[in-house]
């Protein structure tokens, strides 16, 4: 910040505020442009990743009817039918730029419980499977390992959600993108 400060001052006592004589920022001030460059190839034609990603994703909603009147062997029939379409239309370009996401807890107790049956049916198959002197340690060893593997899944969980998500969102929402020839760059905007 470019500042010029008066060394005047109230010479009362306990009053040392120096008083600034001018002030320069190096912010344009509001409703100015700001001065971005492309650091590729020097051009002032940016745009924010954020809005090139909401302008590449398209949302479709579509609603349609059919009525149709028909005459077969078997007379006149009358066919009324509607079909709902929802969904959303990725870019390449939104894929590229899509923001980062954070982990599904959801996910995981999904998985851990898909993980847990499938090793208990095997397990199940397995004593069925074998005369009659059968082991447990199997069943044994899943029982003690599973919650470790579960709390250190979790944790890794939570530290993306909770300490890598909000530098990568941060930096994601600092950068732009060059309109001329796509370089990504980052850019401290206030």
């Amino acid at each position: 910040m470019n500042t010029t400060v008066e060394d005047r001052y109230n010479r009362a006592l306990g009053n040392a505020i120096q008083r600034e004589a001018h002030l320069r920022s190096p912010r344009p001030p509001r409703g100015k442009l700001m001065d971005l460059r492309c650091p590729d190839c020097n051009s002032a034609d940016l745009n924010r990743v954020s809005l090139a990603y909401q302008e590449s994703v398209r949302h479709v909603d579509t609603r349609t009817r059919l009525r149709a009147f028909l005459f077969g062997s078997d007379g006149p029939s009358l066919i009324v039918g509607k079909a709902v379409t929802q969904g959303v239309h990725w870019t390449q370009l939104s894929n590229v730029l899509s923001p980062p996401r954070k982990w599904s807890y959801a996910k995981l107790v999904l998985g851990t419980l898909v993980v847990t049956v499938a090793a208990l049916f095997a397990y199940v198959i397995f004593v069925s499977s074998s005369p009659p002197p059968v082991t447990t340690l199997p069943m044994k060893m899943y029982v003690f390992v599973a919650p470790v593997v579960f709390l250190v899944l979790a944790f890794a969980v939570w530290w993306h959600n909770h300490l890598r998500f909000p530098r990568e969102y941060a930096r994601w929402n600092r950068s732009f993108i060059c309109q001329r020839c796509g370089a990504v760059s980052q850019h401290e905007v206030p």
